[in-house]
């Protein structure tokens, strides 16, 4: 899913070997199995059919009620209907049946998050962070600098930012969070540093333009600050990034 100001999920790997191996589709006229909804949840999802995915990953429950795998998914596109206290109940289940799932930490540590329970949050990206291997620490460090971004702790979300991006250089959302945290504290060379490596996920964010032309402007650089801001206008007409950056625009030489 898409990683712009928003806190990362870590969708269900191995659907399949979680809900015991799909089928090949035939003309039995049998139902699907568990895994054969699992996957159609999961295209419904990437096409943005989230009722459709919730629908296919209950009738995969009905069938395979103990499969952790399946709860987990269940808990994460919940989140993503907004719907969090079923989301926080989904993920507790799918941590009963496999108490070393770390992802449904991970993940419920984003509902707890959007649902204002801070500390609780807090606690979930940790316990995430304490399983050595853990294959993607840079995405829960993004969650903790986000966290405490929200609590007003720019140390804290500082440094959670800069391991994430030492620990995935290409990790660009984090790379623009980094530097929209530097750009508010005044750490403008770094941050206008930040912006240009995060550029390959950012090229049509008028938002993103906005902000390293504002960047480029207070540095001094009316050249560098003209091309971003009338580049802000061009990815997104109408919008609020493009009305600020219009307005910069106008009191340049």
């Amino acid at each position: 899913m898409i990683v712009r100001a928003t806190a990362v999920l870590v969708l269900a790997a191995a659907l399949s070997a979680g809900c015991g191996g799909a089928k090949k589709n035939d003309l039995s006229g049998k139902p699907p199995d568990a895994a054969t909804r699992a996957r159609l949840a999961q295209s419904y999802l990437g096409a943005n059919r989230v009722p459709e995915a919730l629908a296919e990953l209950e009738e995969a429950i009905k069938l395979e009620p103990s499969n952790a795998v399946l709860r987990s998914f269940h808990g994460q596109v919940l989140l993503i209907a907004g719907r969090y206290p079923e989301a926080e109940a989904a993920l507790k289940r799918a941590l009963e049946l496999d108490p070393h799932m770390t992802d449904a930490h991970n993940n419920l540590g984003v509902v707890y998050d959007r649902m204002g329970r801070k500390a609780d949050a807090e606690a979930e990206f940790k316990r995430t962070l304490s399983d050595p291997v853990y294959p993607t620490p840079e995405k829960v460090h993004f969650n903790l600098g986000r966290l405490y971004v929200s609590q007003g702790r720019d140390e804290e979300a500082l440094k959670h930012f800069r391991t994430a991006v030492e620990i995935d250089p290409r990790y660009y959302g984090a790379h623009f969070e980094l530097a929209s945290l530097l750009d508010r504290t005044g750490k403008l060379q770094e941050a206008v540093r930040e912006y240009e490596v995060a550029l390959p996920d950012y090229r049509s964010d008028g938002k993103y333009h906005y902000q390293l032309g504002f960047a480029y402007f207070r540095m001094g650089n009316t050249d560098k600050a003209a091309e971003h801001l009338r580049r802000a206008i061009d990815v997104s007409p109408g919008s609020e990034a493009a009305a600020k950056a219009d307005e910069l625009l106008r009191t340049l030489p």
